[in-house]
C-alpha cells in the first residue's frame, strides 16, 4: 500500500495489539490463581483419599483373613495389588509384609525394588486375624502428584488461552478492519483518485463504516466532477482489494486441517498395516500421502485460482474437506487413513493456494514478502492452534474422535466465509492481461543459477526438515520418551509459535532494508545449527529449544523464498516468469519433502534417530554454504557488469 493508506493499517495494528495484550495478561493471571488455589484446596482431599484406598484394599485382603486363610497363602494378591496401580495412578506403590516385615506381594508403578522411599507420603494400615497382627500394608503416594496433574491443567488453560488469543486476534482484525481499516483506506484511495484527476469510482455507504459522512461527501463530489469533465456513465464502486475479510475463516480451516499434528505418525503406527510394511513405513504413510497430493495440486493451484474466485474455490474445499475428515477418524488402517488423508491435503491445496495467489495480487509489488508473510501468518496461526488443540483433544478424546472435531471447524469456517467473504475479492485478472508462461520461459527461469541456489539451498533443506523432524521424528523421538500426546502437542505448536511471534518482522525486514538473501542464508543457518546440535544433546528439553529454534529459521525462510522467487522470474524478463518461479518452486518443495520423509524411513532403520537428525542438519547447513556462495557470485557479476 502507499503512504497514504498507512492510517488504517496503524489505527487497526494498535487495537490488535492492545487486545491482545490485555487477554495475554487476563490469561497469566487466572492460570496461576487457579492453579494456587486449586493446589491449597486439594491436599487435604487427596489425603483422605488414601486413606480411603488403603481402608477398601485392607477391607478385601482382610475378607480372606476372616476366612482362615494366612496371609502368606492369599491367592491373587499381586494380581489384585496391580489391579489397584492401574485403577488409582496416584498410588506409586502397594506393598503387603507379613509381621516379619518379609514381603509377600509388592507392586510399584516405576518397577523399583520393595523399598519404602522417604520423598513419599506413606500410608501403612495393620493386618489383623483374631485382634492379632499378621502383617501390614502399605500404600505409597507421590507428593508431586497433585502439582504434576495441575502442571499439566494449567499447561492446557495456557494452549488454549493461546488459541483464544490468536482466535480474537482475528476477530479484532476483522472487526476493525470492517469498521476502521477499510473505510478509512478507502477514503485515502479516493481522495488519492480525485487528486490525480480521476473521477470513475464513488464508496457506496455499505462498505464506509463509521465514515459514511466523509464517504458520501467524497462521492458526491465524485459524481458533480465526472459530470463536469464530460463522464456519462454511473460511477462504479470503489474495487480494493482486502485480505481481512478472508483471514478469519482460512484461520479455522487451518486449525481444523493441522489437528492431527502432534500425533499422526504415532496414530497410523499403532493401526492394522499390511505385512510388507514397517511399523516406520506406516507411520510415514499419512505423511507421505499427504504430500503427493500438495505435490499434484501445486502445479494445478495457480491455474485454478486463476479461473475461480478464492471466495469459489474456498467454499468449495468445505464439504470435502469435511468428509476427508471424517474418513480418516473412521478409518481402521493405515492405507484407509492415508488415502483419505491425502484427499484432505489435495483440496487443502486448492484451497490455500487460491487464497495465497490473492495476496499477491491484492498487495504492491514494493511488498510481495510482507502479503506472503501476512498469509503464512494466518496460515501458521491455525497450524499452531491445530497442533495445540489436537494434542490436548487426542488425549482426552481419542485421537480419532480429535478427528470429528476437526470436521466441525472446516463446517464452521465454510459458514463464516460465506457470510462475510465477498464474491468480487480476489478475482483473476482478465488473460489478456496476465498471460500464462510459456513451457521455453519456465525452462529458462529453472536455469538461472539463483532459483537452482534458491531451490537447493533453502527450498529443499527447510522442506525437508519441516516434514521429516517436525511432522515425523518429534512426535516419533518424543513418545519414545514417555512423553503424552498433550506434551507432544504442546512442543510442536512452538514451532508454529516462533513462525507466528517473528513472521511479520522478517518480511518487512525482508521488503526493507535487510534483504531477501540474506535472511534466507541466516534463517536456513539457524535450522541447520539448531538441528545438528541435537547429536550431542538429547532429551525433552533440548527438543523444545531445537523446535523453537528450528521454527525461528524456517519463518525467515519461508515468506522469504516465495518473494525471492517471483523476483528471479520478474527479473528474467520472460512473460510469466514469476508465475513460472513460483509453481515451480511449489512443486520441487513439495517433492523434497516426500523425498525426505521416504529416506528418513531408511535411515531411521538402519542408523536410528539420531543419526538421521544429524544428517538432517548437515544437509541444512550445505544449504547455507550454497547459498552464502552463490550470493557472493551475484555481487561480483554485478560490480562486473556495473
Amino acid at each position: 500500500m502507499s503512504a497514504a493508506l498507512q492510517p488504517g493499517r496503524l489505527a487497526a495494528r494498535r487495537v490488535v495489539l492492545w487486545t491482545a495484550a490485555i487477554v495475554a495478561l487476563s490469561l497469566i493471571v487466572m492460570a496461576w490463581a487457579s492453579v494456587r488455589a486449586f493446589e491449597a484446596s486439594i491436599a487435604p482431599e487427596m489425603e483422605k483419599r488414601t486413606q480411603l484406598i488403603g481402608s477398601t484394599v485392607r477391607e478385601e485382603i482382610q475378607r480372606a483373613l476372616d476366612f482362615g486363610v494366612p496371609l502368606e497363602a492369599i491367592g491373587g494378591a499381586s494380581k489384585y495389588i496391580n489391579r489397584i496401580l492401574h485403577d488409582f495412578p496416584e498410588i506409586e506403590r502397594v506393598t503387603l509384609l507379613s509381621v516379619n516385615d518379609e514381603i509377600i506381594a509388592s507392586s510399584s508403578r516405576h518397577g523399583e525394588e520393595a523399598t519404602a522411599r522417604p520423598d513419599r507420603n506413606q500410608v501403612s494400615l495393620p493386618m489383623l486375624r483374631r485382634n492379632t497382627i499378621v502383617g501390614e500394608l502399605r500404600l505409597e503416594t507421590d507428593p508431586k502428584f497433585v502439582s504434576t496433574r495441575l502442571r499439566g491443567v494449567m499447561l492446557d488453560i495456557l494452549v488454549f488461552g493461546l488459541v483464544a488469543i490468536l482466535l480474537a486476534f482475528e476477530l479484532v482484525i476483522l472487526v476493525s478492519a470492517t469498521a476502521l481499516g477499510k473505510p478509512l483506506d478507502r477514503v485515502f484511495h479516493l481522495l488519492e483518485e480525485q487528486e490525480s484527476g480521476v473521477f470513475s469510482h464513488v464508496i457506496p455507504p455499505t462498505e464506509a463504516g463509521d465514515l459514511r459522512r466523509v464517504a458520501r461527501r467524497l462521492s458526491d463530489r465524485a459524481v458533480d466532477l465526472a459530470g463536469r469533465v464530460g463522464i456519462s456513465k454511473r460511477l462504479s464502486a470503489l474495487p480494493q482489494a482486502y485480505f481481512a475479510d478472508i483471514r478469519l475463516p482460512i484461520f479455522i480451516f487451518s486449525t481444523a486441517t493441522e489437528i492431527s499434528g502432534a500425533f499422526l505418525p504415532l496414530y497410523a503406527r499403532d493401526l492394522d498395516a499390511p505385512e510388507w510394511m514397517a511399523p516406520e513405513m506406516a507411520a510415514t504413510a499419512p505423511l507421505v500421502a499427504y504430500l503427493i497430493a500438495m505435490a499434484v495440486a501445486a502445479p494445478l493451484g495457480g491455474k485454478i485460482a486463476q479461473r475461480f474466485s478464492p471466495r469459489r474455490l474456498f467454499l468449495a474445499a468445505i464439504p470435502l474437506t469435511a468428509i476427508a475428515m471424517i474418513g480418516v477418524g473412521m478409518g481402521q488402517s493405515v492405507i484407509a487413513i492415508s488415502f483419505w488423508h491425502g484427499a484432505m491435503a489435495l483440496v487443502y491445496a486448492f484451497a490455500t493456494i487460491a487464497c495465497q495467489e490473492y495476496a499477491i495480487r491484492a498487495a504492491p509489488k514494493s511488498e510481495i514478502a510482507q502479503a506472503i508473510g501476512g498469509y503464512l501468518f494466518v496460515i501458521l496461526g491455525g497450524a499452531f492452534c491445530g497442533a495445540a488443540l489436537g494434542g490436548v483433544l487426542a488425549d482426552r478424546l481419542g485421537p480419532s474422535n480429535t478427528f470429528f472435531v476437526g470436521a466441525g471447524l472446516v463446517v464452521i469456517s465454510g459458514l463464516i466465509g460465506a457470510r462475510i467473504v465477498s464474491a468480487t475479492i480476489g478475482k483473476a485478472p482478465k488473460r489478456e492481461e496476465q498471460p500464462v508462461a510459456k513451457p521455453a520461459s519456465a525452462r529458462t527461469v529453472y536455469r538461472d543459477p539463483r532459483f537452482i541456489a534458491l531451490v537447493f539451498g533453502v527450498s529443499v533443506p527447510t522442506n525437508m526438515g519441516m516434514s521429516v523432524f517436525i511432522w515425523y521424528l518429534t512426535p516419533v523421538v518424543l513418545s519414545a520418551q514417555g512423553v503424552s500426546i498433550a506434551d507432544i502437542g504442546r512442543v510442536v505448536m512452538l514451532y508454529y509459535l516462533a513462525q507466528v511471534l517473528i513472521g511479520p518482522t522478517v518480511a518487512r525486514l525482508a521488503d526493507g532494508r535487510v534483504g531477501n538473501v540474506p535472511m534466507l542464508i541466516i534463517g536456513i543457518t539457524i535450522s541447520g545449527l539448531s538441528i545438528t546440535s541435537l547429536t550431542i544433546w538429547g532429551g525433552f528439553w533440548p527438543m523444545v529449544v531445537v523446535v523453537t529454534l528450528f521454527g525461528f529459521g524456517h519463518a525467515m525462510c519461508d515468506a522469504t523464498q516465495y518473494a525471492q522467487a517471483i523476483r528471479i522470474g520478474e527479473e528474467s524478463g520472460l512473460v510469466g516468469g514469476a508465475d513460472a518461479a513460483l509453481g515451480g518452486l511449489r512443486l520441487i518443495e513439495r517433492l523434497a519433502a516426500i523425498a525426505g520423509l521416504v529416506a528418513s524411513v531408511v535411515l531411521v532403520e538402519r542408523f536410528g534417530y539420531d543419526t538421521t537428525i544429524g544428517v538432517l542438519g548437515v544437509t541444512m547447513l550445505s544449504g547455507a554454504i550454497l547459498m552464502l556462495l552463490c550470493s557472493r557470485r551475484s555481487d561480483k557479476m554485478q560490480s562486473y557488469t556495473g
